[in-house]
């Protein structure tokens, strides 16, 4: 969830997977490439022997991303909780993989824009950021248009379109502005949304792109821009939800795209901050909830732990931030409202396939021209989806541990990820290699190995066959607490790490509204 349009960066905003990979966070406290004020303790390790405790204020359910700001903001204003967690690490999709040699790449979420109030977060962390610009390179039916510009509108345009091709795209960006504007005002703040923004909640943003009668290219552009970032056809999306996906992307007072930023070192250095910052001994790792039980005496919670120990919490709040799909694996006593299992029962999933090829240094010039400009990230809806190299990310390494290798991460999404999701794990890697290799003829035979991470349920969507949107009412039910009950994730506010923190931020304020009651005897 994200986005994979960035030069140098795929996703930002996918869900927490289905199922983890093993990657314990405290093996960051043993890498040199993650030295630095947000290296971890070599204590962390101690979590997952965390004595829970009988009661607490708030029981905080999931150390996502949304599960640690939650956290986080909690601490700060006083209010004790404690976090359970059911896997054996903290950061649910925010998860940094390290090669041998200490170079790394994002196995899930790769970048925060800066409308994410993540970006505030991480800058009060104090974390070291690289950033970059929102737009690509581009593979418009077969053709790699090459990205230029380094941020100028003008030039990536100009490379891009025909000027007719480009007044036109303008204008429907003047008009697309207009409606996030709007759209921002209202249902941003819990205001009703104006008739023309609520007609556009039944009908798709394909339609509603190729209503404006845009030329081909540039309806194309659109297309595999917005497909790209929700990992879901456009057709399948209500246009509102289109609109406030493409913001990222469109000419404002504010510049051409929204920046994007990247931790040095490694995104799981951000939930290793945070984690720091919670302290270990709120945190239990594998504990899995099974029960939440809400009588007069507060809210019970049940879990259970290491896979054979069950242990029980007296909460007067329970935070819940897995993605919406895994809660109905929890037991409800008494079952949660019918808005609520409307919502959750008809939020659906797109798919990605993240494939981390390491090539050997020749294969550079492959993507590179004579004057040794690069065409990645090339946003692309191939079978090799969006390209880019994560080596690009490599440079604060100490000079023993570079490498003449190469990282390249493949991102598949939509129906290529389908598609991929039924191989076998040597069918995927082989799928991807040709995929690349179609792309750039001879690229197979430089790749010395693949990993491979599929994500079935990566990001969030509101089915529009279902007149489901973001913005509608069984949305915003999912959003209101229920007793001592909230629910939030980035798949109850956005699709991405923007999601994931609003949701985060959103419990912990009204929460903390309620800080006395909580904490009256």
């Amino acid at each position: 969830p994200a986005s994979c349009v960035t030069r140098h960066a795929d996703n930002a905003g996918m869900t927490r997977p289905a199922f983890r990979l093993v990657a314990l966070l405290c093996c960051l406290a043993l890498l040199p490439s993650c030295a630095g004020p947000s290296r971890l303790p070599s204590t962390f390790a101690a979590a997952s022997r965390t004595v829970v405790p009988d009661r607490a204020p708030v029981v905080i359910v999931g150390a996502g991303l949304t599960g640690l700001t939650t956290a986080y903001k909690l601490k700060a204003a006083g209010v004790p909780f404690i976090l359970l967690e059911s896997s054996n690490r903290v950061g649910g999709r925010v998860q940094t993989v390290y090669f041998k040699n200490g170079t790394y790449a994002e196995a899930h979420m790769e970048e925060y824009f800066e409308r994410s109030p993540a970006v505030a977060l991480l800058r009060e962390l104090k974390l070291e950021l690289a950033d970059d610009v929102a737009h690509s390179s581009v593979r418009i039916e077969g053709k790699i248009y090459p990205y230029q510009g380094d941020g100028d509108r003008e030039t990536y345009l100009n490379g891009l379109f025909t000027p007719e091709e480009k007044a036109a795209l303008m204008k429907w960006n003047a008009a697309t502005w207009k409606l996030y504007q709007s759209l921002h005002e209202t249902a941003y703040h819990d205001k009703p949304l104006p008739p023309d923004l609520d007609r556009l909640r039944e009908v798709s943003f394909a339609d509603h792109v190729k209503a404006a009668n845009l030329p081909r290219k540039v309806t194309e552009w659109v297309r595999v821009i917005v497909e790209s970032e929700t990992a879901i056809e456009w057709d399948k999306i209500a246009a509102l939800d289109g609109i406030d996906e493409f913001r990222l992307f469109l000419d404002t007072p504010d510049g051409f795209g929204e920046k994007n930023y990247h931790v040095v070192g490694g995104n799981s250095r951000f939930t290793a901050a945070l984690a720091q910052r919670i302290g270990v001994e709120n945190i239990a790792t594998n504990a899995q909830v099974t029960t939440i039980e809400q009588a007069d005496g507060g809210v019970r919670v049940r879990y259970l732990r290491d896979g054979q120990r069950y242990g029980e919490v007296l909460a007067k709040a329970v935070v819940l931030t897995p993605p919406v799909y895994s809660l109905p694996s929890i037991q409800f006593i008494p079952p949660l409202s019918a808005a609520k299992q409307r919502a959750m029962k008809t939020t659906k999933f797109g798919a990605y396939v993240k494939v981390h090829l390491v090539v050997d240094d020749a294969a550079g010039k492959l993507w590179h021209d004579d004057k040794g400009e690069t065409v990645l990230t090339l946003l692309s809806d191939s079978p090799a989806g969006s390209v880019y190299e994560a080596s690009d990310f490599q440079e604060g390494l100490p000079a023993t541990e570079k490498t003449s290798d190469r990282i390249l991460t493949l991102l598949m999404h939509a129906k290529h990820a389908r598609e991929m999701l039924a191989m076998t794990a040597d069918e995927q890697r082989a799928h991807a290699i040709k995929g690349l290799d179609a792309l750039f003829p001879g690229v197979a035979r430089h790749v010395k190995r693949a990993e491979v991470f599929a994500y079935p349920t990566a990001v969030a969507y509101w089915p529009i066959e279902l007149k489901r949107s973001r913005f509608d009412a069984d949305a915003r039910a999912l959003r209101e607490p229920e007793g001592g009950i909230y629910i939030g994730g980035d798949t109850t506010e956005d699709s991405h790490s923007e999601g994931a923190v609003q949701a985060g931020i959103r419990m912990a304020n009204q929460i903390i509204a309620k800080k006395h009651e909580l904490l009256a005897r």
